[in-house]
């Protein structure tokens, strides 16, 4: 003999179960399963009206036929003083399900589950990171997370109130706050210290990302900061066709724009960079755009021997213009001395400077280099390079120039042959995923390009990021990555100009090839 339970479901669903007569059936359906009504087998035209779905599966040794109904056609077709008295229950569980449901509405006002960009000010410092939420429509609780911290919290109408905790549950801060205009603002306490803070959501990319966007600069800065009014506000993806200046100021036309001191272009605002990222700027295209360049005309002193240095006898009018032939792919000097008629070099455009706003709230010089990248003079960030910066600020504020048509390892005159440039890059954010100095890239060689203020120093800065990339990117052991660079590691001099000099850590790729990137 064969029973069979009907059961409701809050998408106005019955589901039949059949099984054996004897088993104790009821509340087997599950908590979102109302049982409500016992039936004979026998009566097949209940089995056959409404089906949406059959199924057979085995239960308790037995095969159990699963039906689900279309309760309209159900409750259509039998009727009856059974149905009469299921159907106000089922009514009034749905009446009391969107009265709370309703409820919760009405209180909160403001939808604040999602994606936001954390910005959080105390004394003169601030803090930008991700922060997501999720708001609970029946309880009104938040859940959520900031960086690597929970969030646990609740919204009243408009009004909001958090604490950040750790994975063992204590509060680290907490923020109470109003949600208004599409974002949120407050106050903060970190154990009795305050804060102010505010969130905004993340930018929508446009229909049509990626774009590319032709900027034509009107202005030019000296410092790296994060002060720095952003000239364009881009996505990943995007590309940007601009121009430089020399690192003198004079632009394509040979007019002056700036005063000297490696005027930069920029700063580009990259949308969804926060602190902790990896910005990526791929160069598509770096193109000297007019035919001439300067360069330094003496060697720099902490490249020389002292006592060379000391007995320098330097030709007090000589000139270090150069020429550049695009037809023939050369630079020489414009007017060379006898031994240096016919000296040609090949033209090699590069960037000296791809930087982004250093860490805190430094401003610093754009002659200068450091883990932010900025001068780097690296004869390597050419066309088809990608360079990895890490990212300190919101956007990350990214800033190029300092074009020369050709360059020796360390610039060693001081001032390579300077000139002005066409460029165009494209950008690209790897998300939570922090680098400790530049990386470069192309289709030979990784870089890690080590930047300190002694060559021995920059060497071991060098060293320990390729380390740490074979590690991290190919999942290598320390033993593992010291075969590789025991074995294969060049070097590069790439700066030897400014507080800080540059020693860049170099594997080939081919070798590379036989590992599994991560």
């Amino acid at each position: 003999m064969l029973s069979s339970f009907i059961a409701y479901k809050s998408d106005l669903t019955f589901k039949q179960r059949v099984a054996p007569a004897t088993a104790e059936e009821r509340g087997i359906l599950g908590r979102r399963y109302f049982v409500t009504r016992r039936i004979k087998n026998n009566d097949a035209q209940l089995l056959s009206v409404g089906v949406k779905s059959v199924s057979t599966t085995e239960w308790n040794g037995t095969k159990v036929e699963h039906r689900v109904f279309n309760l309209l056609d159900y409750i259509e077709h039998i009727g009856g003083a059974v149905m009469r008295r299921i159907l106000p229950c089922l009514l009034l569980f749905s009446s009391l399900l969107a009265c709370a449901q309703d409820q919760a509405t009405r209180s909160v006002k403001v939808d604040v589950s999602g994606a936001w960009i954390l910005r959080e000010q105390m004394f003169d410092e601030v803090q930008t990171q991700r922060m997501s939420l999720q708001v609970s429509r029946l309880t009104n609780r938040i859940s959520g997370q900031i960086g690597s911290s929970k969030i646990d919290g609740t919204i009243s109408d408009s009004h909001v109130s958090l604490k950040m905790l750790t994975s063992s549950g204590r509060v680290i801060a907490t923020y109470t706050g109003e949600a208004k205009d599409g974002g949120l603002s407050g106050t903060g306490d970190w154990d009795g210290t305050k804060s102010q803070w505010s969130a905004r959501r993340p930018a929508s990319k446009p229909e049509d990302s990626p774009r590319t966007h032709t900027y034509t600069p009107t202005e030019f800065y000296r410092t790296f900061s994060y002060a720095l009014p952003p000239v364009l506000h881009i996505f990943p993806g995007d590309t940007v066709r601009t121009k430089s200046i020399d690192a003198a100021g004079t632009d394509e036309n040979s007019a002056r724009r700036s005063i000297g001191g490696d005027p930069l272009t920029g700063p580009f605002f990259v949308e969804g960079a926060l602190p902790g990222d990896t910005l990526v700027i791929k160069l598509n295209r770096i193109r000297t755009n007019r035919d001439w360049a300067w360069s330094g005309q003496s060697l720099i002193g902490n490249a020389l021997a002292p006592d060379y240095l000391m007995n320098l006898k330097r030709q007090r009018d000589f000139n270090s213009r150069w020429k550049i032939d695009k037809a023939k792919g050369t630079v020489y000097l414009d007017t060379p001395t006898d031994p240096l008629k016919g000296f040609t070099v090949p033209l090699q455009p590069m960037l000296g400077s791809v930087g982004v706003a250093p860490q805190g709230r430094n401003a610093t010089r754009t002659i200068e280099s450091g883990e932010f990248g900025g001068n780097m003079d690296y004869n390597q960030i050419k066309e088809g390079a990608t360079i990895y910066l890490p990212v300190f600020h919101d956007g990350a504020l990214l800033l190029v120039g300092d074009g020369h048509a050709a360059q020796g390892d360390g610039e060693l005159t001081g001032d390579a042959l300077e000139t002005s440039m066409d460029i165009e890059f494209t950008v690209d954010v790897i998300p939570q995923k922090s680098i400790r100095t530049p990386r470069v890239e192309n289709d030979e060689f990784l870089m890690a390009v080590g930047i300190a203020g002694s060559l021995d120093q920059a060497l071991q800065t060098a060293t320990t990021e390729m380390a740490r990339w074979l590690e991290g990117d190919y999942k290598l052991n320390p033993n593992e990555s010291a075969m590789i660079l025991g074995s294969a590691m060049k070097y590069d001099v790439a700066d030897l100009v400014s507080t800080q000099v540059s020693i860049v850590a170099k594997v080939p790729k081919s070798l590379l090839a036989a590992l599994r990137h991560q």
